[in-house]
């Protein structure tokens, strides 16, 4: 018989389906010029050629290029990365027994946007076409990773509180280098600014696929260690008496848990507050169940970046909003209140 915790969570996947396909169709029918909705099932049953073919109808026309060429990958592209942010997010707040914990604690935000950064700066953005500034930023997010992983390991040991210490270290080390590249390279600041800023303008198809390739399988990896964070949220000591080959699960969650973000970051820029506050707000619904929590975070992540890219959209038109500014403004209060809303109930 099924439990009234199991029964709440089976809801949740419900709305958070439903929700999804709300998201997708505002997603394709709204922006600076907004679609009516029979236009955009139109051109979603012709499929992907259709976008190349004229039709009597101009604005069916209009509608299938807008359709098939920037807003479909945009949004999926959204959901994606929204949801491996949160499912990172999770992870990274299971692994370090702290909700503060977030995505980037390892430094991949950071060392994503230096990557991106001095590719701006040093005009490498056309030298490999469209690959190059995602590219740049996904070596400089596992390259950071890398250092602070080794900066926290010490005979085949990864201290977690040490491991957050030097990702809060580098990561502000990182943050003077960028300041600085950005007062050498003034002409260069507002390409720069934009894009430590987070935004969803540039996803394309090409990036839709490489960023599955590296989210799915990260996330699957994630997925089928639920039980083992479930043990180490007790401790690591606890967890190894359970069975918990402690040591190798840390490293495999820490070291795909950034190559998910990486392959994110590396196309978007930093967005912050998904990893955050998604999985913190899912925990305070599910429980502490990983099985339950990784999931409805992954769910409930890519809707959020998927709302938050709309309004980015839609709330200036014809100008665009860098997403990560609405993630911020949203995030920023609601975590706020998070905070007050966990300190009432342990008073």
């Amino acid at each position: 018989m099924a439990t009234h915790r199991t029964v709440r969570n089976e809801k949740l996947v419900a709305a958070g389906l439903l929700f999804l396909l709300v998201g997708l169709a505002l997603g394709l029918s709204l922006g600076s010029v907004s679609l009516p909705l029979r236009y955009v099932i139109k051109a979603l049953a012709k499929g992907p050629s259709g976008a190349g073919a004229l039709s009597a109808d101009g604005m069916e026309t209009l509608a299938d290029a807008i359709v098939w060429t920037l807003r479909f990958p945009r949004v999926l592209l959204a959901f994606i990365e929204g949801a491996g942010l949160a499912v990172a997010g999770s992870v990274m707040q299971g692994l370090f027994r702290n909700p503060m914990a977030d995505p980037y604690v390892l430094g991949v935000s950071s060392g994503a946007s230096l990557g991106a950064v001095l590719g701006i700066a040093l005009g490498l953005g056309g030298v490999f076409g469209v690959w190059s500034l995602p590219a740049l930023a996904f070596l400089g997010a596992l390259g950071t990773a890398a250092l602070v992983y080794a900066l926290s390991t010490y005979r085949k040991r990864t201290d977690t509180w040490t491991l957050l210490l030097a990702g809060i270290a580098v990561s502000s080390l990182i943050s003077s280098l960028i300041a600085f590249i950005m007062v050498i390279a003034r002409e260069r600041v507002d390409e720069i600014v934009f894009w430590t800023m987070g935004a969803l303008s540039r996803a394309s198809w090409m990036s839709v696929g490489v960023s599955l390739v590296y989210t799915v399988p990260g996330l699957f990896v994630l997925l089928r260690h639920a039980k083992a964070l479930n043990a180490l949220s007790f401790g690591e000591e606890p967890a190894f008496h359970m069975g918990v080959r402690v040591e190798p699960v840390k490293r495999t969650l820490l070291w795909t848990s950034s190559l998910v973000v990486a392959g994110g970051v590396a196309f978007t820029g930093p967005i912050g507050f998904i990893g955050l506050i998604v999985p913190h707000a899912v925990r305070l619904v599910t429980g502490p169940d990983h099985r339950w929590l990784m999931p409805l975070s992954g769910l409930f992540g890519g809707n959020a970046l998927l709302f938050a890219d709309l309004i980015a959209r839609v709330i200036a038109p014809p100008r665009e909003m860098p997403v990560g500014v609405i993630t911020a403004l949203s995030g920023a209060p609601f975590f706020l209140y998070l905070l007050a809303h966990s300190r009432r109930r342990r008073e």
